[in-house]
């Protein structure tokens, strides 16, 4: 009898270090993965940088927190408790960093050791064409020659990028400058200031306005794409026009629904911003031989969109583009010579009378 109990309890304890040693095992387990999961990328499918600051004297405790908050990495804890596993909190260096959602825990703690690499800033603005950023980013310091910028985007490898797919434009820029392949990346260099390495290439940099682009057309304009019943092409083909033809955010969804009304009704566009980037040199008033350039891009003589984007629209365009207002409208002019704000109208008689009234203003 005594020896049954005896067995009994035996099995009791046998049982339960069973289960303890199960219990740590998952607990073990649960920890490897969550730390495992911790160092994937905050997102994967992020590629845009920005510039994160560690500040002279700050411990990882601080760097994690900062991390963090960016959107740079998912667990300010998890990244204290890798510092100190791997003892890398005295190898964290004071400086400017440029790092990405799409660094994992590993990689963004590897950079932060190496702050000797030496940054440089620049800034595309809204509007500008292939040539132009080309030429911006020559003058500047930031590639060695326009010829070197064109010649990585003929080369350039963009299978990665969703927006790009399918997008061939059969047309090099008037300019001549840009060849027809190189020509398709027109519209989608995202207009924005950029931090880039000193020792950047022109493709590094190429890389980086478009992983911008990818990063503000997200989710929801993606979905007002599909919506839409448009390509991307048409879209910013459309949207570049806007931002060419106004500087008033709040114009832009008018002057979309002039281009959807003209569109639909089969008129030809009449956009100057095609001429002039035709031209390559903007005038303030076209001359009748300026509508009558042969080429695919006149928006005169041609009807429907030109073959492709005519420069680097902002959100604000793209968004304008995705929604235009409800209108009757057919027409606009500007108000006065160098301002920002236009006459809309429903007709022809009406629109001559504000073409008039803008002459006027001309000096």
């Amino acid at each position: 009898m005594t020896s049954n109990k005896k067995r009994g309890s035996g099995l009791k304890i046998l049982a339960l270090i069973a289960m303890l040693a199960l219990a740590a095992g998952i607990f073990v387990l649960n920890r490897i993965n969550y730390y495992k999961n911790f160092d994937e990328a905050f997102d994967p499918s992020d590629g845009s940088v920005v510039s994160f600051t560690v500040e002279r004297g700050s411990g990882y405790n601080t760097i994690g927190r900062d991390l963090e908050a960016a959107g740079l990495i998912k667990d300010a804890k998890t990244f204290a408790y890798k510092t100190r596993l791997l003892g890398l909190g005295p190898k964290y260096q004071a400086g400017d960093f440029l790092l990405s959602p799409s660094m994992t825990m590993g990689e963004i703690m590897e950079e932060l050791q190496d702050a000797k690499k030496e940054t440089v800033r620049f800034t595309i603005p809204e509007g500008m064409c292939i040539t132009e950023v080309a030429e911006k980013l020559a003058s500047e310091g930031v590639i060695s020659s326009a010829g070197e910028f064109y010649e990585a985007l003929d080369s350039f490898d963009a299978s990665g990028y969703w927006f790009m797919d399918g997008v061939k434009s059969e047309y090099p820029d008037p300019s001549g400058s840009v060849s027809a392949k190189a020509n398709r990346f027109e519209g989608f260099l995202f207009p924005e200031t950029y931090d880039v390495y000193a020792d950047a290439s022109a493709s590094d940099v190429i890389k980086r306005m478009l992983d911008q682009f990818g990063k503000e057309f997200g989710t929801e304009l993606q979905d007002k794409l599909k919506a839409s019943g448009k390509d991307i092409k048409e879209i910013v083909t459309m949207a570049s026009l806007i931002e060419r033809e106004t500087r008033d955010d709040s114009e832009r969804p008018l002057i979309a629904s002039v281009i959807v009304n003209r569109l639909k009704a089969g008129m030809p566009l009449q956009i100057d911003a095609t001429q002039q980037y035709i031209l390559g040199d903007p005038k303030a008033l076209l001359s009748t031989e300026d509508t009558l350039i042969a080429s695919p891009y006149n928006s005169y003589t041609n009807k429907g969109l030109p073959p492709g984007p005519i420069a680097s629209p902002g959100i604000a365009s793209i968004k304008a583009a995705l929604e235009p207002a409800d209108s009757d409208y057919l027409f606009y002019v500007l108000k006065s010579y160098g301002g920002d704000s236009h006459n809309f109208s429903a007709s022809y008689e009406e629109f001559l009378k504000n073409k008039a009234d803008y002459q006027k203003t001309i000096k």
